[in-house]
């Protein structure tokens, strides 16, 4: 027949690598959220060149849309001035606009990825700090039930 004491001691050590495994699944979890943090990092370096880029070709046809009416206005012979010149002045306000909204529309990307973010660097944190009570808790019951084999 079998010992009891030794089955108990099999029971605890079953135990112990529950423990063992449910830490190490609570590292595996916080190593995650870690890679989705980082992976979020990455999209929002690249939200803001593409930004940038964005901006840089806006600013570039604007430059050219401008240029153009100049010239238009010049080879009819007309001044710049009066309604010409309200023309160039109302495109140079709605090309700031639509850089301002180019911007504001990013930021506001890039704040909800940052929260993304963070949030996934508070889950990595969690998992981490609950990794010792993950491996702690078998074991302690574990414990029990092998004290208990005793009484």
């Amino acid at each position: 027949m079998c010992n009891p004491v030794a089955i108990a001691a099999i029971g605890f050590g079953g135990s112990i690598l529950q423990g063992i495994g449910a830490a190490g699944q609570r590292e595996t979890n916080a190593a995650a959220a870690d890679l989705n943090a980082a992976g979020i990092d990455r999209d929002i370096g690249a939200e803001r060149e593409a930004t940038a880029y964005t901006i840089a070709r806006t600013r570039e046809g604007l430059q050219r849309t401008q240029g153009s009416l100049r010239a238009g206005y010049a080879s009819n012979g007309l001044a710049l001035s009066g309604s010409a010149a309200d023309v160039i002045r109302e495109s140079a306000i709605e090309g700031d606009l639509d850089l301002a909204a180019i911007q504001w529309s990013s930021g506001e990307k890039i704040k909800g990825m940052e929260f993304q973010r963070d949030t996934y660097k508070w889950n990595a944190g969690q998992e981490r700090a609950a990794a010792p009570l993950a491996f702690i808790t078998p074991i302690l019951g574990g414990a029990a039930k092998f004290g208990s084999s005793f009484g």
